[in-house]
């Protein structure tokens, strides 16, 4: 594993507004994605930054977006934040930088405390994502990989009417049941958290391979059918099936706008402003751009006329599944414009093949297309998302319609799959990629 350069966390911190701080952890997760990565993986480690680092590397970040520190969503390792010593100095430099804008920090919450939360507090508009998951001491040191217990109830309650938190949880099923994630949701909706994010394990051809992931869902969506008659507490499955565009509203978080003007769960959105939305997405962005924005709203086959009373670039407080940003036909009409092409290969995940087609099927384009799903075949098992395909998995795909004579001008590749230098986790280049299957590739 190599240690990141400053260049590459400052690429980094640059494309995703996510602050690294820190890889080591005081966990040992069962489920860590870490634990499943053959050693080709091109990953990075944090090195030992000073305050004087961090004091160059805030720079690069955007105040027009969240501030996102502590999550694993980049090529470098995130491990547990509150470990470094200078975390709350990070925070504050952070703050100071950039006065208005959320700050969210993503933690176990295994080391907070009275003192460290009020600190938090006392800098304003920081919100935590705590990964609880799992409340029952014995099962959560199985899961977790902890040497004594830890009680998170207590840490949980610390943050009641004082910080702005969520919690999530990666649901493992041959050690927790349903009355697990019933016991977290009820220890957030008690305590005055935003949402509930349930994530479903995915598993590599190396590790156990757990059930059948629809199956698992459509499980799961039952029961949270029923847990939402308990609790007001928006509760999300991750990652999720979505096979329409219907802007549908899938939870409403308390205090917010939309729980001030009534929306509700199920409510699709029609229109905003008069704009008929795309996706849910384009929805979303929307609403959030707009001050006072006026909503129409399909609810049980009546139309409804809302108001958000809510400034310019603040959430609305409703919750959607994440489907596309239409702007990724924008993007790829002007590469093929600037490619001359004709005929053009969309490649995506398994995951999103249906959101895209559907997107693409209700935009007319002036070229010829054909979206197809790209199997995960190097992490195998249940791994079928964008962010860990691999360029040779995109070779394997298309290699068998090359030789039934299907050849596009132009092969369009999932941006989330490459990094800043255009590789992907094995450091392959689409340069190599395009060598070997003679046609351009591109990426949005």
């Amino acid at each position: 594993m190599e240690i990141a350069t400053k260049d590459y966390i400052i690429h980094t911190v640059f494309k995703t507004n996510i602050l690294p701080v820190i890889s080591e952890c005081n966990t040992a997760c069962i489920f860590c994605s870490h634990r499943q990565n053959p050693e080709s993986v091109e990953v990075f480690k944090m090195p030992r930054l000073k305050l004087s680092d961090f004091e160059e590397i805030i720079e690069y970040l955007s105040p027009a977006r969240k501030i996102v520190i502590g999550e694993s969503a980049t090529r470098i390792i995130e491990g547990e934040p509150l470990l470094h010593k200078d975390f709350f100095a990070i925070l504050a430099l952070v703050r100071k930088k950039f006065r208005n804008t959320s700050i969210q920090v993503t933690t176990n919450g295994i080391l907070l405390t009275q003192n460290l939360v009020e600190k938090m507090a006392e800098l304003g508009n920081i919100e935590l994502n705590i990964s609880i998951n799992c409340v029952d001491e014995h099962k959560r040191r199985k899961i977790l990989g902890l040497s004594k217990d830890d009680d998170i109830r207590n840490k949980i309650r610390l943050l009641k009417n004082r910080l702005r938190f969520s919690g999530s949880s990666v649901y493992m099923p041959h050690i927790m049941g349903y009355e697990d994630i019933e016991e977290i949701a009820g220890l957030l909706d008690e305590c005055g958290a935003d949402n509930f994010r349930l994530f479903l394990p995915g598993y590599t051809s190396r590790t156990y391979t757990g059930p059948v992931f629809g199956k698992l869902y459509d499980e799961m969506q039952i029961f949270l059918g029923k847990l939402r008659n308990r609790y007001s507490l928006p509760v999300i499955i991750e990652p999720s099936i979505i096979t329409d565009l219907s802007c549908r509203i899938e939870g409403i978080i308390k205090g917010t706008p939309a729980y001030e003007a009534g929306m509700q769960f199920g409510d699709v959105i029609l229109e905003v402003n008069g704009i008929r939305p795309r996706t849910r997405v384009e929805a979303f962005n929307l609403v959030y751009s707009l001050s006072m924005p006026e909503l129409s709203i399909l609810r049980e086959n009546d139309e409804k006329e809302i108001k958000l009373h809510k400034k310019k670039n603040v959430s609305p407080g409703f919750m959607m599944l994440y489907d596309m940003d239409p702007q990724v036909l924008d993007d790829i009409a002007s590469a093929v414009l600037r490619h001359n092409a004709q005929s053009v290969f969309i490649m995506t995940s398994e995951m999103a093949k249906c959101i895209l087609e559907k997107l693409f099927a209700a935009n007319k384009m002036n070229f010829t297309y054909r979206v197809i799903g790209v199997k995960n075949r190097f992490f195998g098992g249940t791994i079928n998302c964008a962010g860990l395909l691999m360029l040779q998995d995109v070779f394997e795909a298309v290699q068998p319609l090359l030789e039934k004579n299907e050849r596009p001008d132009l092969i369009f590749l999932p941006p989330v799959m490459l990094d800043h230098r255009r590789r992907d986790l094995l450091g392959e280049s689409i340069k190599a990629l395009e060598e070997r299957l003679e046609i351009p590739v591109d990426t949005v």
